[in-house]
């Protein structure tokens, strides 16, 4: 009778460990871990329309755990939100403003990756006269 007492009880043991073990679930990955990868300093190809450009920009940390600023990106001196999702970026419609225009400023959009340290952002510019210059950067972290 002892012996079916202490079986059952490593029995129910066993039910609630494997209970506990089978309702545990894969954490989700950590947005900073994403974002770091994208830190640092990149020498691109700039190309809008017929005119390509090197260039090189920064990309820093933003405030939200999975946003990046982008600095350079278009034009010097400006700087440009993004957020990261794995080896994706993201640029929300924004307006940016125009460093060398008084009063300037302009509509930026578009999206990117970082594959083996090779960043590729297509992005879109929209003046406030409704001209659109359409861009890909590509390039490499330094």
């Amino acid at each position: 009778m002892k012996t079916l007492h202490i079986f059952r009880s490593l029995l129910a043991c066993f039910m609630i460990g494997a209970a506990l073990f089978s309702s545990c679930k894969k954490h989700d990955p950590d947005p900073k871990v994403d974002r770091e990868k994208f830190l640092g300093s990149y020498e691109l190809i700039e190309t809008c329309g017929d005119l390509s450009l090197e260039v090189g920009l920064f990309i820093a940390s933003g405030t939200a755990h999975n946003e990046i600023e982008i600095e350079d990106l278009y034009l010097p001196l400006t700087v440009i939100k993004a957020t990261i999702s794995g080896n994706t970026l993201t640029i929300p419609s924004q307006e940016v403003l125009d460093p060398f225009e008084e009063d300037g400023s302009f509509t930026i959009s578009g999206n990117g990756t970082l594959n083996d340290n090779k960043l590729t952002i297509h992005y879109k510019v929209t003046f406030n006269d409704s001209s659109i210059d359409e861009c890909t950067a590509i390039g490499n972290k330094q």
